[in-house]
């Protein structure tokens, strides 16, 4: 078993003025939040929350999921949300609303550990550009009623357990999380990348736990089976075969999907770009070629194998032995989740909490990373927050512009990875300044 990485200095814990104030706007903020939901709720803008809430009724009166065609997961998540379902429909709504937002705050936690080993509860308000950054993409989870929230939560914990060696708990992490969405499966291939085998294998052997086994009792064996390869089918199969995301057809390739797939496809084919079920003749091309589908998906495996070309570039063979360099690995996977999806609709994006937290945090380390780094670490930043700004602008988004600022701060991560894991050079030719991986006010640093 590998050591866990070196600190890298210390710092979490320290007070700074502004820790109240952010602390009062963020109490503001979820208040607000709440209001518009309740809101929302009495008017009846029910969104994805109505899809759960009707899955987990389903398993309440034993009916089946297979009719249910808006229901996209593995039956294993409507039996797990199905006592919340139990509640009048406002209740439940209310109450996963609350959840979610405990779920954030947690996700902000784990990032805050993730990137610095120091890092407590009452670090968080130091986090506040990260989650500022983050913010539109938590709030529409939190009003859609969607689970990514939740995901998030689990590939986070799945990170920390990793950094901390504890291969069987991060396993039984990461089942979890893909046996609810199927959007992180891709971190068992980085886990076999860095020869993890035994976390490989728990992940494995929990997922067909939580797939199989757990829905049973409720379900039935069998019954359980034929959804489970109704889903299989509908879903899975579609992608890995053709390429498609699974039964959603046009939409998944319409401006809201940010996902590499769906903007090669919207590049490279003429596709109608706007949302058809939105305003079925409003039409919207940003294609620069025809080809046909075979030879997109061929552009798209292209893609996909230089994305890893480069991942194995920036981070190597070895393990991370310094823990911001481990924190950047790791903020490198979590985007490459986003990019390699199949769907990345833009309330995906909240995931991109921890590469922002890590981003922010690297630029604390001063002359440990080279010039070119620290430009293109604050450029990301920059981008990021500009491409959040737009996505309220259809044509902006039909171009992408949530996945080319996600890519622009791997690049990024992916720079300050290749420094660190030269550190030595860089410390000959630089000193070393004392620094902490904190998000610490320049005020306040020591």
């Amino acid at each position: 078993m590998a050591d866990p990485p070196q600190a890298d200095g210390g710092g979490a814990g320290l007070p700074w003025p502004g820790q109240r104030r952010v602390l009062v706007i963020a109490a503001i903020v979820c208040l607000l939040t709440t209001l518009v939901m309740v809101l929302k709720l009495r008017g009846g803008d029910l969104k994805d929350a109505e899809v759960w809430y009707q899955a987990g009724r389903r398993v309440l009166t034993g009916q089946g999921l297979v009719g249910l065609r808006s229901y996209r997961y593995p039956p294993t998540f409507a039996v797990m949300i199905a006592p919340l379902c139990a509640l009048p429909f406002s209740a439940y709504c209310l109450a996963w609303y609350a959840i979610n937002l405990g779920l954030f705050v947690l996700s902000l936690r784990l990032a805050a550990s993730l990137t610095s080993p120091l890092a407590g509860w009452r670090d968080l308000p130091r986090y506040w550009l990260p989650t500022l950054l983050t913010a539109l993409f938590a709030i529409d989870n939190l009003f859609l009623g969607q689970t990514n929230i939740l995901v998030m939560a689990l590939v986070y914990w799945t990170l920390r357990e990793a950094a901390r060696n504890r291969e069987w708990r991060a396993g039984i992490s990461l089942a979890a999380a893909i046996a609810i969405k199927v959007f992180p499966a891709p971190l068992i291939a980085y886990f076999l990348y860095r020869r993890r085998l035994r976390l490989v294998a728990a992940s494995l052997l929990t997922c067909l736990f939580f797939l199989v086994l757990l829905p049973a009792p409720a379900r039935g064996f069998q019954r359980n089976l034929n959804e489970l390869t109704d889903w299989g089918q509908r879903v899975v199969m579609p992608y890995l075969s053709r390429g498609q995301a699974g039964d959603w057809g046009q939409h998944a390739l319409d401006f809201g999907n940010q996902s590499l797939q769906a903007l090669a496809h919207r590049y490279l084919t003429p596709v109608n770009a706007y949302v058809l079920a939105r305003r079925p003749r409003r039409n919207m091309y940003v294609n620069l070629a025809e080809l046909t589908a075979g030879q997109v998906n061929q552009v798209v495996l292209a893609l996909f194998a230089a994305l890893g070309l480069s991942f194995v570039a920036a981070c190597g063979w070895r393990r991370p032995a310094r823990f911001c360099q481990q924190a950047a690995e790791y903020s490198m996977v979590v985007i490459v989740l986003l990019l390699v999806s199949a769907l990345s609709w833009t309330y995906f994006f909240v995931m991109m909490l921890l590469p922002l937290a890590t981003t922010v945090n690297l630029l604390g380390l001063g002359d440990r990373l080279r010039s070119r780094s620290r430009w293109a670490l604050r450029t990301a930043l920059w981008l990021w927050g500009l491409a959040t700004a737009l996505v309220a602008v259809p044509y902006a988004r039909a171009l992408g512009n949530l996945m080319w600022a996600s890519l622009i701060v791997y690049a990024a991560l992916a720079l300050a990875c290749w420094d660190l894991r030269h550190a030595p050079e860089l410390k000959a030719a630089h000193p070393v300044r004392p620094s902490s991986l904190a998000m610490v006010p320049p005020n306040t640093a020591s």
